[in-house]
């Protein structure tokens, strides 16, 4: 956790001159008072906990934006996800095929780092993520299901590193099919297609 030391004339001239140096709002941070007097006021000031710091930084991003939002922050196993739910211009937040997105999570993560250079975390907007992930889950199985009947292998849309990663683990939970990828960057697709019978000897 960042933590500094500032001096100023009185408590909020020492608490502008800290945030100045954190390059923080007042809200991102928790202050304590060491030494006060008529002249002189010393303070420490510390980032608040990465779960209060990352609600507060998403807060003030969409806000200073113009979206009216309400954010929640959880921490699991994986890491932090921050929830931001609002009634307006999710489709703007979102993007095509979450691009946006995942444009707001780079934007919010760089910011964290400053302060938490270890945090791993995962932005949504109404629960988008989650339902891209069984949107992605059903239509794995049914086209390798079409892949199982036809025996021809099948593209899918373009898809980003973690979608692709999504679809992967379906795919090794089926049997009698496999997923390749052919291409690099945006010209990357991935292919579902028939697993052959010795493929499937080594799976089992």
């Amino acid at each position: 956790m960042k933590m500094i030391e500032a001096t100023g004339k009185d408590l909020n001239d020492a608490l502008a001159q800290g945030i100045k140096t954190l390059g923080v709002n007042l809200d991102e941070v928790t202050y304590e008072i060491l030494s006060q007097n008529e002249t002189e006021t010393k303070v420490r000031i510390s980032i608040k906990e990465p779960r209060q710091y990352l609600q507060i930084l998403t807060t003030f991003v969409l806000t200073s934006m113009g979206f009216k939002v309400n954010v929640s922050v959880n921490k699991d196993e994986q890491g932090y996800t921050v929830n931001i739910r609002t009634r307006q211009g999710d489709t703007l937040l979102i993007g095509q095929n979450g691009e946006n997105l995942w444009a707001l999570q780079y934007i919010i993560s760089r910011l964290a780092k400053r302060f938490y250079s270890n945090i791993k975390l995962l932005v949504d907007v109404n629960g988008y993520r989650q339902r891209r992930t069984n949107l992605l889950r059903k239509k794995a199985e049914a086209i390798a299901r079409i892949v199982l009947q036809t025996g021809r292998e099948m593209a899918l849309d373009p898809l980003t590193p973690r979608e692709e990663k999504i679809v992967a683990n379906k795919i090794n939970e089926l049997k009698g099919v496999k997923l390749y990828t052919i291409g690099r960057g945006s010209t990357r697709t991935v292919i579902i297609a028939p697993e052959t019978e010795d493929q499937e000897e080594r799976r089992e």
